[in-house]
């Protein structure tokens, strides 16, 4: 964006001149006030700076070539500022999560085409797709690109994607079989928006109606349940994708050696990482977070707990971000709420199969947690259980519809965000300088002061380490060709844990 007083150095001469000092001193009140809370004092800097956008955009035909690259950026950037403060102005207590994004201020370029007309908009076959997939209308499209729905029309029927309007074509048998197998993995109290964005994750659009038919013929018993555990939202507020991801780890596998680390986007509630790990090391959770920085960028902002586990994270995130501008936000659970919610899911849709077949492996003898031989056997069978689970819920999670954000996936909002041409100021996506709050909203940034308070588990310094068992390489390499973890199992993988511990005890 365009800093104070640089419009004098365009050379933009009378009788525009005093046009153009009005529009520095608008700067600069846009500057000093962009981040004030009265809302009358943005309304007004928002009415000037939509009046000098107007003025701008009606006097470009008229200005010459040698200045026509000046005003053009001026007037884009002044674009940029009013969508900022009309954003504060419209919505100054909700994020804005399901609104449409701006991709570009003016219409895409034309291309002569050598046929009689007006050239054609360039508009590329793989950005419909791209679109389409996370779930946007033709009609959203269109106003995203700012050209006419009729446009878009036309394009679709040029590269041939009309199948993209419609629903997949798939029998009710074959519907059957994917959501069972996917209960079958997850448990009965997955509910229906879990399972289309389960289905949506496999490229596969289904009508609601029909996935809610589905369970009733193949999980009639529990569709009471699932309707008494939904979820009631409330309030949250951030600048945008990537403002702040909250970290955590989740501990109810913990008696067994498992622990589960997980990340989610405060704005979207896209998971960005979600893997169980037999160790709760700072380098493991430090390799988890740069992993899904490289999918998914670097946070502006991370909000943790006290936990020695996430040094390593503090650290990377002063070394991007700076010191001194709360990189990294440790406080209690009660201040992380927007992943301890997710960790009722994570539990209630994956850990809890596996919690309870530990328990009942412990009850009957048949797993001695303190036996290292026991416990590697354990955990060479269901870690990549666990981790295989985690990613299919994962995958579900950011695919299924919100219903308080206009039914829009987590990945839907983050994507949308992130496009946005009014978010490109935000440092998390365009790396920019962010104008900061103070360390005292700091301390309360991404809190939500109406939702269920966390329960504190007496966790936040857990030291899980790996087995302490060293197997000879020979008998390592026979076990993984003998017994595939993840192979398909009808007794939660008890079967494939007996075959692992009787051949470790018939070789070690």
């Amino acid at each position: 964006m365009i800093g104070r007083h640089k419009l004098a150095i365009y050379g933009i001469n009378s009788p525009w001149s005093l046009f153009f000092t009005d529009l520095d001193e608008l700067l600069c009140d846009y500057e000093q006030h962009r981040s004030t809370n009265d809302i009358a004092l943005k309304e007004r800097l928002t009415i000037r700076l939509e009046d000098a956008v107007k003025v701008l955009q009606n006097v470009s035909p008229y200005v010459s070539e040698t200045n026509m690259s000046a005003v053009f950026e001026i007037t884009r950037n002044f674009q940029l500022m009013f969508w900022d403060c009309h954003r504060g102005c419209e919505f100054p207590s909700r994020t804005r999560c399901s609104q449409v994004a701006v991709l570009s201020l003016s219409s895409p370029n034309r291309v002569d085409t050598g046929q009689v007309g007006r050239p054609k908009f360039d508009i590329k076959e793989e950005t419909l797709v791209e679109l389409r997939s996370l779930g946007f209308s033709w009609e959203d499209i269109a106003r995203m690109l700012l050209v006419s729905r009729w446009t878009i029309h036309r394009r679709v029927s040029e590269f041939g994607l009309n199948h993209l309007s419609r629903f997949s074509d798939i029998t009710d048998e074959q519907l059957d079989n994917k959501v069972g197998a996917f209960l079958r993995e997850h448990g009965c109290l997955v509910g229906t928006s879990m399972i289309l964005g389960h289905l949506r994750s496999e490229g596969l659009i289904i009508q609601r109606e029909r996935v809610r038919k589905c369970l009733a013929r193949i999980d009639p018993h529990n569709v009471r349940i699932r309707w008494a555990i939904t979820v009631s939202r409330r309030a949250y507020s951030v600048a945008g994708p990537n403002s702040l991801w909250h970290l955590d780890g989740h501990h109810s596998l913990i008696t067994w050696g498992f622990v589960i680390h997980g990340s989610i986007d405060g704005f979207s509630r896209l998971i960005t990482f979600l893997h169980c790990s037999t160790n709760n090391r700072s380098d493991t959770v430090g390799d988890l977070f740069l992993n899904a920085t490289q999918a998914y960028g670097w946070p502006s902002r991370v909000r943790t707990d006290h936990g020695g586990e996430n040094t390593q994270v503090w650290q990377v995130m002063e070394d991007r971000r700076g010191p001194n501008r709360g990189s990294f936000l440790v406080g209690s659970s009660t201040h992380n709420q927007r992943i301890e919610r997710l960790w009722r899911d994570v539990f209630r849709c994956v850990a809890h199969i596996f919690y309870y077949t530990f328990q009942a492996m412990e009850e009957s003898g048949l797993l001695e947690i303190d036996n290292p031989l026991h416990k590697f056997a354990l955990h060479f069978i269901y870690l990549p259980r666990i981790n295989r689970a985690l990613s299919s819920f994962a995958s579900a999670w950011n695919n299924h519809p919100l219903r308080t954000e206009n039914n829009w996936s987590p990945k839907r909002i983050w994507v949308n965000g992130m496009i946005d041409i009014r978010n490109h100021q935000l440092m998390a996506v365009a790396d920019m300088m962010e104008q900061e709050p103070s360390f005292d909203d700091l301390t309360w940034y991404g809190y939500d002061p109406s939702a269920p308070t966390a329960m504190d588990d007496g966790l936040a310094l857990v030291d899980v380490q790996d087995v302490d068992i060293e197997l000879p390489a020979n008998v390592l390499h026979d076990l993984t060709a003998a017994v595939n973890p993840v192979q398909l199992s009808n007794r939660y993988g008890i079967d494939l844990f007996i075959d692992c511990l009787n051949y470790l005890q018939s070789h070690v």
